[in-house]
């Protein structure tokens, strides 16, 4: 009971938002709902998860991916690639925030030409992150609940072949996650 004290707690406080703009979805009450449904935040890792994360790592030659869920007021890493560990962050300061809002592909190829980051501190601080792009996890009810991402203190070029390929390991992560309804292993 402790713990759901504590739940509530971290759940009211107000949501800090590095970028300016708004970053919750019209139709966010019901994506959270969507969301809760395939009760994969918080969950053990995978190895599938794991595999995807460093196939968008690899088929991108970038030294950063990961597959994040977005909750309430945290954004949630089930799997990465590149990185020692990597769990949760504030909803206000991840870039997945705005990944959501979009049906596409997000790309920022040069993270300082972007003024909705520049207080970011990814962007702004020690990190020093200048490339992100992430595609969208859509669930089979059409909501965004998480993206898949890559990243890198470089700036580069991000074709839309390299669009595409993101889009479709995303497009994999949503069918692992539809198991999780369905039952099936296939």
């Amino acid at each position: 009971m402790l713990c759901s004290g504590f739940f509530i707690l971290v759940t009211l406080k107000s949501l800090e938002n590095t970028f300016g703009k708004n970053i919750i979805p019209e139709n966010e009450a019901e994506r959270l709902k969507n969301l809760e449904k395939y009760k994969i935040i918080y969950t053990q890792s995978e190895p599938v998860f794991n595999e995807l994360a460093a196939l968008a790592a690899t088929l991108h030659q970038v030294p950063l991916a990961m597959i994040n869920f977005v909750a309430k007021d945290l954004v949630w890493t089930k799997a990465y690639e590149g990185v020692e560990s990597a769990a949760e962050v504030e909803r206000g300061t991840s870039l997945c925030s705005l990944a959501i809002l979009k049906e596409s592909v997000t790309v920022f190829e040069d993270t300082l030409k972007e003024p909705i980051l520049m207080s970011n501190p990814m962007v702004a601080g020690e990190f020093g992150l200048r490339f992100y792009a992430a595609a969208p996890i859509k669930t089979k009810d059409g909501f965004n609940i998480g993206a898949v991402c890559i990243l890198d203190k470089k700036s580069r070029e991000f074709t839309d072949e390299d669009q595409e390929k993101l889009a479709a390991i995303a497009h994999l992560v949503e069918i692992e996650i539809e198991k999780r309804i369905t039952g099936s292993t296939i």
